[in-house]
């Protein structure tokens, strides 16, 4: 699976998290960190892997503290 596609499913689960949530700012976050995901997953092609780590590092930071970090097994 490329690193690319990863990304898209980070973003899938926060479209199923955002889907089972019934806060409203739950599902806004989820949104946030979902879109997040797929501008990465866009731009990932043209980045360095060092770059890209770094990106992924940062949204990751965010979503952990949320306690919803998709494995990518």
């Amino acid at each position: 699976m490329s690193e690319q596609s990863k990304l898209f499913d980070r973003a899938a689960h926060c479209t199923r998290l955002m889907n089972l949530s019934s806060d409203p700012v739950n599902k806004e976050t989820f949104r946030q960190l979902r879109d997040m995901w797929i501008v990465l997953a866009n731009e990932s092609t043209s980045m360095s892997a060092q770059e890209l780590a770094k990106e992924i590092i940062s949204i990751e930071a965010i979503q952990s503290g949320l306690g919803t970090k998709p494995s990518l097994q």
